[in-house]
C-alpha cells in the first residue's frame, strides 16, 4: 500500500507541474495586459509602463514564471486587485463559510452515495443499475 502511494504521489509531480504551466501560460498569452486594466481607461503609456515594471510583467516569461511558482509554493498569493487585501487573508478569512456549506453537503453525498452504490452493484447490469447510470452521467455533466 506504500509503495502504491509513493507512485500516486510521484505522479502527481508531472499533473501539477502541468496544471501550473497551463495557468502561467493561459494568463499571460490570453488574459490581456493587467497593467492596463489596472491603470484605467485614461492611463497615459507612462502609468502603464509603470504598472508593467511594478507588477514585474517587463521581466523575462521565464523569470515571471519562477516568480509564479514561488508565490505559489511559499503561499504569497499577492494582494487581490480589487480590494488590495493581501489574497491569503481573503482566502483564510471566506474559508469558515466554504466549509460550514460544503462538509455537510459532502456528508450528506457520502450517505446517499454509498448505499445506492452498493445496491446498484448488487443488481448490476439490471434496469435499475442502468437508471442510476444514466442519472450520475446528466448529473456530473450538469454540475
Amino acid at each position: 500500500m506504500a509503495a502504491y502511494l509513493i507512485r500516486r504521489l510521484w505522479q502527481m509531480i508531472p499533473t501539477l507541474a502541468g496544471v501550473v504551466l497551463l495557468v502561467f501560460f493561459l494568463f499571460k498569452y490570453f488574459g490581456g495586459d493587467p497593467a492596463e486594466l489596472l491603470g484605467g481607461l485614461n492611463a497615459s503609456p507612462e502609468q502603464v509602463a509603470a504598472i508593467r515594471r511594478q507588477l514585474g510583467l517587463d521581466e523575462p516569461t521565464w523569470y515571471q514564471l519562477w516568480l509564479f511558482v514561488k508565490q505559489i509554493v511559499t503561499f504569497d498569493w499577492g494582494k487581490s486587485w480589487a480590494t488590495g487585501e493581501s489574497v491569503g487573508h481573503l482566502f483564510a478569512t471566506r474559508l469558515p463559510a466554504t466549509l460550514t456549506v460544503m462538509v455537510p453537503i459532502l456528508l450528506l453525498d457520502v450517505l446517499l452515495a454509498v448505499p445506492i452504490a452498493l445496491g446498484v452493484a448488487y443488481v448490476r447490469g439490471s434496469l435499475t443499475d442502468r437508471m442510476v447510470m444514466i442519472a450520475t452521467t446528466v448529473a456530473l455533466s450538469i454540475s
